[in-house]
């Protein structure tokens, strides 16, 4: 009869180690301390990034760019939804979403209506009232919700279509 056993938490460096070596594979699946400890540093680093991009270049160019590097985030998310047995569309499907509605807000006018000195209220509104925006925001905020949870959720113990689980072992 074999029993199921657990590895180790990852820790910090070790984890952020692993997610780094792996930012371009989208396959296979991640624990949830690799996961964590490396969206921490990444979140960080985007704080740190996106503060530097603020003193260079207003706030609409520095958010796409950040928007972009959360790109090198999407391969752990995507194997920490595969840890699950769940689809990487979520996140992919959040992530798009809040790019489209970023560059749909700037090309529309309501950014910089909603950004200027002396913005009109009604302008400001607009942006939560266009259903454009108002669908593009809904998709995303699901989509992350949904996202969020199977991340926090334990991975299968059993291998599925994605591979064998990071954290069980079964032994005989």
């Amino acid at each position: 009869m074999s029993t199921l056993t657990s590895k180790p938490s990852l820790g910090l460096t070790e984890a952020i180690r692993l997610a780094c070596r792996r930012l371009t594979d989208f396959k296979g699946r991640s624990r949830r301390s690799e996961f964590w400890w490396f969206m921490l540093a990444f979140q960080i680093c985007i704080m740190i990034i996106q503060f530097i991009l603020s003193l260079f270049m207003q706030a609409y160019p520095s958010e796409i760019i950040t928007e972009l590097l959360s790109f090198f985030a999407l391969s752990a998310t995507i194997r920490r939804l595969h840890d699950g047995g769940h689809s990487q569309w979520w996140v992919i499907v959040s992530w798009i979403s809040s790019i489209v509605f970023l560059i749909y807000i700037y090309l529309s006018g309501i950014y910089e209506a909603t950004m200027s000195i002396n913005a009109n209220p009604s302008d400001q509104i607009k942006m939560f009232t266009d259903p454009i925006s108002v669908t593009l925001i809904a998709i995303s905020v699901i989509s992350s919700i949904i996202t969020i949870i199977f991340c926090i959720m334990d991975g299968k113990p059993e291998p599925n279509k994605y591979g064998e689980s990071p954290k069980y072992e079964y032994n005989n």
